[in-house]
């Protein structure tokens, strides 16, 4: 629906995991139709490489590719954004490094073993005429305590944004303490507190932990939101959210 906005994330699991027959050559396929079957406006991955957004962008054609590397150089692992472009305007984008020093690439916090990164997009709604910032990120998967101080930079970045949507692999759960300052500024959980975990190594169950999350301030209605689960092998060690927005008539 036109007055509706998809926004789905997904983790796709780093491509160059030695996973055996879960390993990307293996998934790819599977992967791309998976991406494909969920119709999103706006498409976040995490833990993606060049290859793989290369891949998922062929697959997309209709969708424009935001964001690059994590590294020094912005190579290596990404958070890219993908927006459909017939209907979505980008008046800005930028990455930004997870860290006192969040333009510096390759930054990070204090004891992580890698840097931690946030694409960040302004986008202009053509069917809705609104204006809104989305935010993709994939935050620490080893420290509760380097998740709560990153959960706080993005806080503090989220009072200058416009209609905010956070969305991302967040490795905690979205009781856990330390995404209590994401909350605070008022960004709500899209899901059904009893939707399906979305962490599941490769087996598809749905018991587990629910760390892949779409958060949105109030301006936002949300009119659906699911974990996509499908029968099969499952494309990824992820399942991916997905949720349709409009505006909020409060």
């Amino acid at each position: 629906m036109a007055d509706t906005l998809r926004i789905a994330t997904c983790n796709v699991r780093n491509g160059r995991a030695l996973d055996g027959r879960n390993a990307w050559p293996f998934r790819r396929r599977r992967l791309l139709d998976y991406l494909d079957s969920l119709d999103a406006d706006v498409l976040a991955l995490q833990e993606a490489f060049a290859f793989q957004v290369r891949a998922v962008a062929e697959a997309l054609p209709d969708h424009r590719v935001i964001g690059h590397g994590r590294s020094r150089r912005r190579r290596g692992e990404q958070v890219p954004i993908l927006v459909r472009d017939d209907r979505l305007d980008v008046h800005c984008e930028r990455t930004l490094w997870l860290s006192e020093s969040p333009d510096r690439p390759g930054s990070r916090l204090p004891g992580a073993r890698f840097p931690r990164i946030s694409t960040v997009a302004d986008l202009h709604d053509a069917a809705t005429g609104r204006t809104f910032t989305l935010a993709n990120t994939h935050l620490d998967a080893d420290d509760p305590e380097r998740r709560r101080h990153a959960a706080e930079i993005l806080a503090d970045w989220a009072a200058d944004w416009t209609a905010p949507v956070l969305v991302g692999d967040l490795n905690a759960t979205i009781d856990a303490p330390e995404l209590a300052p994401l909350l605070a500024t008022g960004l709500r959980d899209a899901l059904p507190r009893d939707a399906p975990g979305t962490d599941h190594g490769f087996t598809g169950r749905t018991d587990g932990p629910r760390i892949d999350h779409v958060l949105v301030d109030p301006s936002w209605r949300v009119a659906a939101a699911t974990v996509a689960v499908r029968e099969g092998r499952p494309p990824s060690d992820h399942w991916a959210v997905v949720v349709d927005l409009s505006a909020s008539t409060l």
